[in-house]
């Protein structure tokens, strides 16, 4: 059971609100509006944390689907060049794509996103372990795309996936993209309503086997199931992952 996935996010949202997110205009019609809340709240967070720009646009918010960005100035009517497209179910998350023009800007803004997924166990370390490494990839080979095919049915576990499009719309940009899958509600929502009463979270079964010889993913050293990255088996750089310096 992923049910402390996400549920930390509620807290967090409770006692310290984002900064930057006074020109955002939420709703919070549905659980899962306020979910999103939550998670972008923490998510910048971390983005402040590494000196990033934090999300502060909000172009679109439905029901069930939301485009956010990161621009030159709050609360702004177009993308820039780094966008977040949500869609919603009513009581949670569904899929979440990060887009981003800059190479260099992406493992940043990638790992803010994955580690508010999780934000108690995994550290900035392990959230930018991938995404340095893609844009690191497509760093060395600029006219080289590469896309990790998307299984985007929700699951137990959240599931990320990785693309990088050149020239995609010939205007001479270059797209790095990020996609989440997150898990069903039923996994974590009774757990969010726990943390919202004050009561304490109960322990999910250890159902990881170790067995999986093609697993790829991150596990915290507890008996919760955290986040999985899948991906299409292709070479990586010789270098290691630490060596692409997202910052330059």
């Amino acid at each position: 059971m992923v049910r402390r996935t996400l549920a930390a996010l509620l807290a967090l949202a409770l006692l310290v609100p984002g900064p930057g997110l006074a020109a955002l205009r939420w709703k919070e019609n549905t659980p899962g509006q306020k979910l999103l809340r939550t998670y972008i709240t923490t998510a910048n967070t971390f983005l402040a944390e590494q000196g990033e720009t934090e999300v502060n646009s909000l172009f679109e918010l439905y029901d069930s689907f939301a485009e956010m960005g990161i621009t030159s100035a709050e609360d702004a009517e177009i993308p820039e060049g780094i966008s977040i497209t949500v869609y919603l179910y009513d009581d949670s998350l569904n899929t979440l794509t990060l887009r981003v023009n800059d190479v260099y800007r992406f493992p940043r803004i990638a790992a803010a996103l994955l580690r508010a997924i999780d934000p108690d166990t995994m550290s900035m370390a392990d959230a930018l372990k991938t995404p340095s490494a893609r844009a690191q990839k497509a760093a060395a080979n600029p006219a080289n795309s590469f896309e990790d095919k998307v299984e985007d049915l929700n699951g137990t576990v959240p599931r990320v996936y990785y693309a990088y499009y050149p020239d995609q719309y010939h205007d001479g940009e270059n797209w790095m993209q990020m996609t989440i899958v997150f898990p069903l509600a039923e996994y974590w929502d009774a757990e969010d309503a726990q943390i919202l009463s004050g009561e304490t979270p109960t322990k999910g079964p250890d159902t990881y086997s170790g067995n999986d010889a093609d697993y790829e993913g991150y596990f915290s050293g507890d008996d919760y199931q955290h986040l999985e990255v899948f991906s299409t088996p292709t070479p990586e750089p010789d270098s290691a992952a630490a060596e692409f310096d997202p910052y330059q």
